[in-house]
């Protein structure tokens, strides 16, 4: 694989993943279209990074939305809203039978 059927696999990547569709199978798709053959832990090693730099690329993109959310992942805010969203919870809790 030379380096422009990576890019050409990281644009389709791009394109595809945030769409409700297999990203993943539209990679297998376009080796075919691109004839390329890549053996089984190359194959797997090249999509888990294009992968990875997708998660990346939305953190960087989203960075003013995941700060605050991976704050107050670790805070407990107890104020009024907390309250109703632990009372809710358990009046609407159904256990399992």
């Amino acid at each position: 694989m030379d380096c422009i059927d990576a890019l050409i696999l990281g644009i389709v990547q791009g394109l595809a993943e945030y769409l409700p569709i297999s990203s993943s199978g539209h990679l297998e798709i376009c080796r075919e279209i691109l004839g390329l053959r890549l053996a089984g832990a190359d194959a797997l090693e090249f999509d888990i990074v294009l992968h990875v730099a997708t998660v990346l690329s939305t953190i960087v993109v989203l960075w003013s939305e995941f700060v605050p959310l991976c704050k107050s992942f670790f805070t407990i805010a107890r104020d009024d809203k907390f309250f109703y969203v632990c009372l809710s919870w358990f009046r609407n809790y159904r256990p399992p039978v």
